[in-house]
């Protein structure tokens, strides 16, 4: 009869130490969030619209000068730039706002921007990546009224969670 290769013991007993070790606890105990309090609340918020306002007061002005079919300054490259950091900002004020607890209305209002910027992301990709300004054009159209919305969007989240509205 053979008798078993003593590594080949070893082989079986490693795996399953190894499992037994490192295995997760079948119920996992992480602590409780503290929630934000409103203040809290309110500070996240308006860091992220703070950094989004700025951004995109410089990159408003790029549009307008570039993105502009009678502008004199006119550039498919500068603006298809401009629109791409538009969405890039859009993207990362998105990201604050889905990293803030918000609660009962405030996290429906929250939801209805998200909502609204995704829409608006999408077609900035498509724009910043158009062949010419007249097709950039068509998209602006569709991006305006969807800015219009997102604006009413934030009013109304800025409101459930008790800022004034915007100067």
């Amino acid at each position: 009869m053979p008798v078993p290769h003593p590594r080949f013991a070893i082989f079986l007993v490693f795996p399953a130490a190894l499992m037994v070790a490192c295995g997760g606890s079948t119920n996992p105990t992480s602590p409780t969030p503290t929630p934000l309090t409103p203040a809290q609340i309110q500070a996240r918020y308006t860091a992220a619209a703070t950094h989004y306002n700025q951004g995109e007061v410089s990159i408003a002005a790029t549009e307008n000068a570039t993105c502009d079919a009678s502008s004199g300054s006119v550039s498919l490259s500068s603006c298809q730039t401009a629109l791409s950091s538009q969405r890039q900002l859009t993207i990362a004020y998105d990201n604050a706002l889905r990293a803030i607890p918000f609660i009962q209305g405030a996290a429906t209002d929250a939801a209805h921007l998200l909502g609204d910027d995704a829409a608006i992301e999408k077609l900035l990709e498509q724009a910043a990546t158009a062949p010419a300004i007249p097709v950039i054009g068509i998209l602006q159209q569709q991006i305006i009224p969807l800015l219009a919305t997102a604006a009413s969007d934030a009013a109304a989240l800025r409101m459930a969670i008790g800022l004034p509205a915007p100067a």
